[in-house]
């Protein structure tokens, strides 16, 4: 079903089509939101609140063109508002400097293009060298696999600013595993 009907019928206060989207959507809310904190009950609650806020504010909230961008904006400022309180300020980081643990989905990537297990190691070293926000987008990029327009939603960023981020971060990893590859497979004479 296309998402604006599924998003009219929760308006409209079907309460199946709430469920639905929570169906749809909590596997990659999870993994989203343990991306920004290793507290899993904390994350769980962030994602049951957004629903709750979702259900109770439905009528007045504008209609997403997707869903999952819109979920995800919606979790990861939940989460980072609840860091911040349970931090009461202590730690006065920008939204920007938050950690988010990204770990390249090996399995997946990797498995795929048939590489071996110390390529993979060695691009999960360059992975874990790029910044929080950089892993961040790679990881909506490629993971989640949502369009430029709707990471840049997502992270609140301008577009052009996404693009080089990524770039850069792409630029890194290529930087990182070309000079792994000539450390490892250069001849020492």
């Amino acid at each position: 079903m296309n998402d604006q009907l599924r998003w009219q019928q929760l308006q409209d206060g079907q309460h199946n089509a709430l469920e639905a989207i929570y169906r749809d959507h909590v596997a990659h809310l999870l993994e989203y939101g343990r991306r920004f904190s290793s507290d899993i009950a904390l994350v769980e609650d962030a994602i049951q609140d957004l629903f709750v806020y979702i259900w109770q504010k439905r009528e007045t909230l504008s209609a997403p063109d997707t869903i999952r961008p819109y979920l995800l904006v919606a979790l990861r400022r939940r989460i980072i508002r609840t860091i911040q309180t349970k931090q009461k300020r202590q730690d006065e980081r920008p939204v920007e400097e938050f950690s988010f643990a990204a770990e390249w989905a090996v399995d997946e990537q990797i498995i795929a293009q048939e590489l071996s297990e110390e390529q993979s190691r060695q691009l999960q070293q360059a992975f874990s060298n790029l910044t929080g926000r950089q892993r961040e987008a790679l990881f909506l990029r490629y993971y989640e696999g949502l369009s430029y327009e709707e990471i840049s939603d997502v992270m609140d960023v301008r577009y052009q600013s996404l693009r080089n981020l990524i770039s850069t971060a792409l630029k890194r990893l290529r930087e990182h595993m070309i000079l792994l590859w000539l450390i490892i497979f250069m001849p020492f004479y």
